[in-house]
């Protein structure tokens, strides 16, 4: 799917990130001695000076690694050598774009469609990179240009759609979702956008739209979550830990889905069973504040009270800022006292 869902596709919210170049400073040059792949391209172009995969390859590590000035002067030799590579000019975009030079950015995409004029992906790119920016006048006159040229194609519906919903035009935004699904059955982003946007209006045709996406791929992880969330905030609590268990089964290091989990059970305050889920979120994500304090909890109301003030103190270790667990490790060590 699209870079910009890649970035910002979390739980069951789609949050759009703006490129400031402005704001923030470039990126600074890597040690090549830092990169164990770099070595060994270095010595393989300078065998082959003249092959431009070889200058991709190395352009595709340094962007992999946030070596962007690195990977923009790689493909600056790449497309010299080779100008007939499409995915030169993208990779080169997408440097300049995470190199918060987005005005390059956009120049190397409308590049790319003068030489590649039946390129689709670049279309929906340039067409994304608008949206990324906030350009969404832009975004949807390039989704449009494609969609007189190809009149089915989902993604460029799935674009506006996006532009729509960014500027809170929801009728128009709904059905342009619905026609990226109608031309693609399998585009699961669609299916799940249209479930939350139903959700928030708490209309049950959500959960129709959360069983698409799992008809579209059965095991897909997101679409799982996003139809326990939806069945936990409306009521369906048993259905929800099933999908939960299904989800941790699946992928321990999904650990949202025992995090819900063990709220859920901490609610009907059933410490045990909440203890084992957040158990498994410090187990598999020890950075996880949350994940800390919540199994202090557990381990309060369990009367265990010096495992709570551990796993309380590791919690505010991870996150200072937050209040409500400073509160619970000051009540659990007077307890001590």
């Amino acid at each position: 799917m699209f870079r910009l869902l890649a970035l910002s596709l979390v739980s069951m919210f789609f949050l759009f990130a703006c490129a400031n170049e402005n704001s923030k400073p470039n990126v600074q040059r890597h040690n090549q001695n830092q990169i164990p792949e770099i070595e060994n391209l270095d010595n393989l172009i300078g065998e082959d000076p003249e092959n431009s995969k070889l200058y991709f390859d190395r352009a595709t590590v340094y962007y992999n690694n946030e070596g962007y000035q690195e990977a923009i002067d790689d493909l600056a030799k790449a497309i010299e050598l080779d100008s007939s590579q499409v995915n030169y000019y993208h990779l080169l975009a997408d440097s300049y774009l995470d190199n918060f030079k987005s005005k390059e950015a956009i120049k190397i995409l409308k590049l790319c469609i003068v030489r590649f004029p039946s390129d689709v992906l670049t279309q929906l790119k340039l067409s994304e990179y608008y949206l990324i920016l906030k350009q969404y006048e832009r975004s949807l006159q390039t989704a449009a240009t494609l969609l007189d040229k190809v009149p089915n194609n989902a993604e460029a519906y799935f674009m506006m759609a996006m532009n729509f919903r960014a500027m809170q035009d929801t009728v128009r935004a709904k059905n342009s979702f619905q026609a990226a699904i109608e031309n693609d059955p399998e585009l699961i982003d669609a299916w799940l956008i249209l479930g939350d946007m139903y959700s928030a209006e708490g209309n049950p045709l959500a959960l129709d739209y959360y069983k698409g996406a799992l008809t579209a791929d059965p095991d897909n992880i997101l679409a799982k979550h996003s139809k326990a969330y939806y069945l936990q905030n409306n009521g369906n609590i048993e259905e929800a830990q099933k999908l939960y268990d299904e989800i941790t089964l699946t992928d321990r290091n999904y650990v949202q889905a025992p995090l819900n989990s063990g709220i859920l059970y901490l609610e009907e305050q059933n410490f045990e069973k909440a203890y084992e889920k957040f158990n498994i979120v410090v187990g598999n994500a020890p950075q996880n504040s949350l994940g800390y304090y919540y199994r202090g909890v557990c381990n309060e109301s369990l009367n265990k009270i010096e495992a709570a003030i551990e796993d309380y103190q590791n919690s505010i270790n991870l996150d200072p800022t937050d209040l409500r667990v400073r509160e619970a490790l000051d009540k659990a060590q007077k307890m001590l006292q």
